[in-house]
């Protein structure tokens, strides 16, 4: 018997694990665990309703998904700090840097921290927010000011099932930082990073289509070595196509944000699963959750479950127009929201 078991044990232990071994990664758009100043502490506001809720509240409705994937990005726009003294515009985000904690409660597990809002409360607030994740522990990446005295810059570096997965963060990404970005691309790479995840905070707010710069910017951004370009800052969300088999998501709109108004409340959890090879791991199929986020008194995003409403979040994702070199998602996606590629293709 025990020659028998041995005998069993030894041909598992040959089967190569990459044969059933997958990988999977889930991208959530702008999370701002925060408010605008003026809303500070008042009934109905973000940070008020953790206070009354708890840390857990904000993902609890999504948390399943969240934790049993191998992998969650986030968007985080906000300034963890107490500082009073901010930038001279219309909307700046804060919160205490105790609410970096809501984070541990998620389901996330790193965050771009390059966005509009990263220097609300300038410099020093960036650094308040920078050394509250640190406290805490939640891993991050982002660029900003690149090129000059006041750049800060942090490429993140992640290990999951024997994959390293790299990424970094641009925020109205300029033709200027291409160079900038295939460098960063470069050195992930030189890293042993077999997955590189390009953030880019960009895009036109509230409008459900990409601009035309986009398409061929985020081609130069392929085509320099990136893998996934994971998209964010319109709000609201925008299509996905694949160039060369690896998937662009211009815009996957607010998650769970303190600030929201009366835009499109439509998210999603965009998810891709990767075959681990010997050859290294292989996009095989692209999936997203179809939610809906809430506003004031809220604030969580929750998985549709009403087949028409699911249908017509899921449309919004399929552009209808050709752009040379690109495949856009076929009308049958917005019926289950789920597509298998077979060498870089996307199956009919």
């Amino acid at each position: 018997m025990k020659r028998i078991i041995l005998s069993c044990l030894i041909l598992f232990l040959s089967i190569p694990s990459s044969l059933s071994e997958t990988l999977t990664l889930s991208f959530v758009g702008d999370c701002s665990i925060g408010e605008i100043v003026s809303s500070s502490g008042k009934a109905g506001s973000y940070t008020a309703t953790v206070d009354e809720k708890g840390l857990d509240w904000p993902f609890s409705l999504v948390r399943e998904y969240l934790d049993t994937d191998d992998f969650t990005f986030a968007n985080s726009e906000v300034v963890f700090t107490d500082r009073t003294r901010h930038a001279d515009k219309k909307t700046n985000l804060r919160s205490a840097p105790a609410y970096a904690r809501v984070y541990l409660h998620s389901g996330v597990d790193a965050v771009n921290t390059a966005n509009n809002h990263a220097m609300d409360f300038f410099d020093a607030g960036y650094n308040d927010t920078i050394a509250a994740l640190d406290q805490y522990g939640i891993p991050h990446f982002g660029t900003l000011y690149p090129g000059t005295k006041r750049a800060q810059d942090r490429l993140g570096i992640f290990e999951v099932k024997g994959i390293k997965i790299g990424a970094l963060g641009f925020s109205y990404p300029q033709d200027s930082d291409l160079k900038r970005i295939a460098k960063r691309i470069e050195d992930l790479k030189s890293q042993g990073c077999d997955l590189v995840i390009a953030s880019l905070h960009w895009g036109r707010e509230v409008q459900s289509s990409p601009q035309t710069w986009q398409f061929t910017y985020a081609k130069d951004v392929l085509d320099a070595g990136a893998d996934v370009i994971w998209g964010h800052h319109p709000h609201i969300l925008q299509q996905v196509q694949f160039y060369q088999g690896k998937p662009i998501f211009f815009s996957t709109g607010n998650f769970t944000f303190g600030s929201m108004s009366s835009v499109d409340p439509d998210t999603g959890i965009f998810q891709l699963r990767y075959q681990l090879t010997d050859e290294g791991p292989e996009l095989e199929n692209f999936t997203v959750i179809p939610c809906r986020t809430q506003g004031k008194g809220d604030f969580r995003p929750y998985p549709l479950t009403d087949p028409d409403e699911k249908k017509a979040m899921l449309k919004k994702l399929i552009y209808k127009k050709n752009v040379k070199g690109m495949q856009n998602l076929p009308a049958s996606f917005a019926e289950n929201g789920t597509i298998d590629l077979v060498n870089g293709r996307l199956l009919e």
